[in-house]
């Protein structure tokens, strides 16, 4: 490939652009003819064309003024065909009883015809064994039992039917350089198996061809071309494209190449799956050599078959692999289904995760932090993956080279080089991120990879290398690649947690229902039951109180001392009463929620709790930065039984109590927003660590019944109600001797 002197960089798409499907020459030893499809009158023409035909070719004379043994019926099927698809004639000139093999097909307006020479004895001889010799290399390769003995074995077949010098079967890599994978050569020459070729050896355009036309033979890259007639073109003025012809002439750049490794002759057979090149069945000859068009036809049809028996044992291979790993999976996710919560579930099950997907490492990323097992880059590297790998929830991405495409120092990815991303949709669970430690490794190519830039009286090229001599690359940086698998895993990972995910909430959605159902029947029945028994516990009270008064002097010690606790009890039981029934009002009703001044309810609250007179030696300081929204009567309820406590359960000479409303204490609500936060602070005795949970239990006191006034112990659990109603949260801070503060928020009221 050569270019003009311009001021364009020199690059590796240069190659790529090479219009190898347009060379305007053939190679000698055939001849070309091309026709309209139109009216089938000759168009263009090889220019050794007059040797074939014994005749000076003009354009527009007849196909079938030209040959014979072909009919108008079969040239009907060929031009109603699909295009490219070439179709073998046998055909012989007008007049004469020797035959052509040639092979036709139709393209771009064309119907191109190519000739060469046959052997009747020995063509007929070679279509007869050729049956025999396709099943035998079937057979051998049907008994191949692993992927290496497949590959080997389709290069020694090949090399039966070919017999080429060396026959080696290519495999494209991921980044779309290739490795020779299998190799049948010669003893005379060194081995090219476990060799490495860059991307560049074999150009895009190159690629495209392989996959039109899936045999490409060079009989001698030191014979001249042959160029096409009239070489300015038809009519139309558009060079004949030869995707599909057998004997295009070669890129002189390939030409060099070839000439760099020592090869005179070559064959390529394409492995095609999908409509994808998987790979190259490579054949290389160190002096020239022809085949016929029975060889060549059979190496064609055991590159269809090499294709059918790659893919399927590769496939085979996969499934085994997938089963093993969805077995695998099945078990963790019955494991994380079973446990108590979902994080820990999957926390636990983490060493089995990273064995379903080949990893050394996994990050749980929820909102706001992550949970990691095994090996993981630093915590910065994991929020940037996080950040740039879970933003789009479509599907899982991945690279094998995270310090290159981070762009971060070596020490912060912890020996980590690959990651694996999995990302969810959940409420909570943002994504999977798998992680690979580096895999350093020696790759061994075939000469120096890079290639080089050339300059010469046409300007600047790309250069083939000259030497193929073993040249060694130590890769490091990079992981394994994740392979098909690890990321259907991966994917199914994700669908399973997301299932796994919407059952929890679904059963904690019924859970809800179920727990809020009951609490509106405890709450029903807990009033009416407080409601009904006030009445006969007031009379019975009353009762024992009249026959005091009217009977007291006639009563004995005994009776007097019975009659008195009776009294008490049912005083106490009436308390009692009364607390359950306040309780019920507190999750009973509706809120109105509104703004409301923080000191003009507190003072309120305080004058009930007091019963309207503050005792002596109690004060009461309120500070609110920021607006407080609540339902009024619920609030003040609240402030009622705290403030009561405060007073109650403290034994200073001065009592001091503080209400404050502020967002300085860091508190932050589920969706990360601050919200603001009512403190109630005392200086009484304090509450035991201990028991900061113990005190909003109904009916529990931490002291004797007599003790600090008495009471029911229903205040703190009221309180607790009323948050919880408002959708907050409240925790207690307290050191004994010292004080109590009641924190609480009120987020719903809040939005």
């Amino acid at each position: 490939m050569t270019s003009p002197p311009s001021d364009h960089a020199v690059d590796l798409t240069n190659c790529d652009r090479e219009p190898i499907h347009i060379p305007g020459a053939i190679q000698p030893h055939g001849c070309l003819l091309a026709f309209s499809t139109t009216n089938l009158r000759l168009t263009r023409w090889s220019a050794n064309a007059a040797k074939w035909i014994d005749e000076p070719p003009r354009a527009g004379i007849a196909f079938d003024e030209l040959f014979a043994g072909a009919s108008g019926e079969r040239l009907g099927e060929i031009l109603s065909g699909a295009a490219g698809i070439v179709n073998p004639l046998a055909l012989a000139l007008r007049g004469r009883d020797d035959y052509f093999n040639a092979g036709a097909h139709h393209f771009d307006g064309s119907l191109i015809v190519e000739l060469e020479r046959a052997d009747g004895g020995a063509q007929r001889a070679a279509l007869a064994s050729l049956p025999l010799r396709l099943n035998l290399s079937n057979q051998h390769l049907q008994a191949c039992g692993s992927l290496d003995e497949l590959y080997n074995g389709i290069a020694h077949q090949v090399q039966l039917i070919s017999g080429f010098d060396r026959v080696m079967v290519y495999r494209f890599l991921e980044e779309g350089h290739g490795a020779v994978v299998g190799e049948a050569v010669d003893d005379r020459f060194e081995r090219f198996l476990g060799m490495h070729y860059p991307a560049t050896d074999i150009p895009q355009q190159a690629r495209r061809l392989y996959v039109l036309n899936p045999l490409r033979a060079i009989a001698d890259i030191l014979a001249d071309p042959v160029a096409i007639e009239p070489q300015d073109g038809a009519a139309d003025g558009r060079p004949l494209d030869l995707s599909y012809s057998c004997y295009r002439a070669v890129s002189p750049i390939h030409i060099e190449y070839l000439h760099n490794m020592g090869v005179r002759a070559s064959m390529s057979v394409s492995i095609v799956h999908e409509g994808e090149l998987w790979g190259l069945i490579a054949c290389h000859h160190y002096e020239p050599r022809t085949l016929s068009f029975e060889q060549r036809a059979a190496c064609e049809m055991l590159g269809l078959v090499a294709a059918t028996y790659l893919t399927a044992r590769e496939q085979d291979n996969s499934n085994r692999e997938r089963s093993d790993r969805r077995e695998r999976l099945a078990e963790v996710m019955q494991t994380v289904a079973e446990a108590d919560e979902f994080g820990k579930g999957v926390l636990h099950s983490a060493d089995e995760l990273c064995r379903v997907v080949d990893a050394d490492g996994v990050a749980f990323c929820w909102r706001g932090g992550f949970n990691g097992w095994g090996d993981l880059p630093a915590e910065g590297v994991i929020d940037e993956i996080a950040s740039r790998a879970l933003a789009s929830p479509d599907k899982a991405c991945r690279t094998d080279r995270l310090g290159e495409v981070l762009g971060v120092p070596p020490e912060e990815l912890h020996g980590v080089c690959g990651c694996l991303a999995a990302p969810l949709t959940a409420p909570d669970l943002r994504g999977v991120l798998f992680f690979r430690n580096e895999y350093a490794r020696e790759v061994t190519w075939a000469g120096n990879p890079n290639k080089q830039v050339t300059t010469g009286q046409d300007g600047a090229r790309l250069s083939p290398r000259k030497s193929f001599e073993q040249w060694r690359e130590t890769v490091e940086g990079r992981s394994r690649e994740w392979s098909p698998v690890d990321i259907e895993m991966a994917d199914e990972i994700r669908g399973g947690m997301l299932e796994l995910l919407g059952r929890r909430a679904a059963q904690l959605a019924r859970i809800n229902a179920e727990l809020t159902q009951m609490n509106s029947d405890l709450d029903s029945f807990a009033y009416a039951a407080s409601h009904d028994l006030r009445e006969p516990l007031r009379g019975l009270n009353h009762t024992v109180f009249l026959l005091q008064e009217h009977l007291g002097d006639q009563l004995d010690d005994e009776v007097a001392r019975r009659s008195e606790n009776l009294r008490r009890l049912t005083g106490r039981m009436e308390q009692l009463v009364d607390g359950l029934l306040r309780l019920s009002r507190a999750g009973r009703g509706d809120l109105e929620i509104e703004a409301i001044n923080l000191e003009e309810v507190a003072h309120d609250a305080l004058e009930m709790a007091c019963g309207g007179v503050a005792p002596e030696g109690v004060s009461l300081t309120v500070r609110s930065d920021l607006p407080v929204r609540a339902d009024y009567l619920c609030l003040r309820e609240l402030l009622t039984n705290l403030i009561s406590n405060a007073v109650k359960y403290n034994d200073q000479p001065e009592k001091t109590i503080e209400v404050v409303c502020s967002d300085s204490h860091g508190y932050r609500s589920a969706e990360g927003e601050t919200a603001p936060v009512v403190c109630v602070r005392d200086n009484g005795i304090g509450i035991p660590a201990d028991n900061h949970e113990q005190v909003f239990q109904i009916f529990r006191r931490l002291h004797a019944q007599g003790d600090y006034g008495g009471g029911t112990g229903a205040g703190l659990t009221i309180v607790k109600k009323i948050v919880q109603r408002h959708g907050g949260r409240i925790w207690i801070e307290s050191t004994p001797g010292e004080g109590t503060a009641f924190y609480f928020t009120l987020e719903n009221a809040a939005q």
